[in-house]
């Protein structure tokens, strides 16, 4: 995905704790190039996804052009937007509550990494976080496979076997 003009990308790693109100803290940095309002999902990953609205509204367009049925795009649409959140913000302190339908599908406990990922944030539990990288390969989901290869058919690169005989 390309970074719209003149935005500068979202990098770096920390630590945060989801508060008892379930809020997150986010840095003064990310909060400015999040933006005042911007999408929460669930990526391919299982890890919760923050997307600043000018890139989510791309990736929206992404899915949703073309004509007539299209079962790849179906699926596709229903992984990203489904789980979708629009129009969050920050408080005044700096902090967004992470709704609890998305706290429980990314499987966050009180204890998060936030790293900036170039046109998005992603928002993993410390402890799923260390398990991804101890073998990244590995922890692919089904989630994951399943986006993987909608967007495969998607663009038309799914390569078709003759049927079995």
């Amino acid at each position: 995905m390309k970074l719209p003009e003149g935005a500068k990308p979202l990098i770096g790693t920390e630590e945060a704790t989801l508060d008892d109100k379930n809020r997150l803290l986010f840095s003064k940095k990310k909060r400015e190039r999040l933006g005042e309002s911007f999408v929460f999902t669930v990526g391919a990953m299982g890890c919760l996804e923050a997307y600043p609205e000018a890139v989510w509204n791309e990736m929206v367009e992404w899915v949703l052009e073309g004509r007539g049925v299209n079962l790849a795009r179906m699926q596709m649409a229903r992984l990203m937007l489904g789980d979708a959140e629009d129009e969050q913000s920050f408080d005044a302190q700096g902090r967004v509550v992470i709704p609890a339908k998305l706290r429980k599908k990314a499987d966050l406990d009180k204890n998060v990494l936030i790293i900036g990922v170039g046109d998005h944030v992603e928002i993993w539990d410390a402890k799923k976080h260390a398990e991804f990288e101890d073998d990244p390969e590995r922890y692919a989901t089904r989630r994951g496979m399943a986006m993987e290869t909608a967007q495969i058919k998607m663009e038309g690169k799914w390569l078709e076997l003759p049927p079995s005989r």
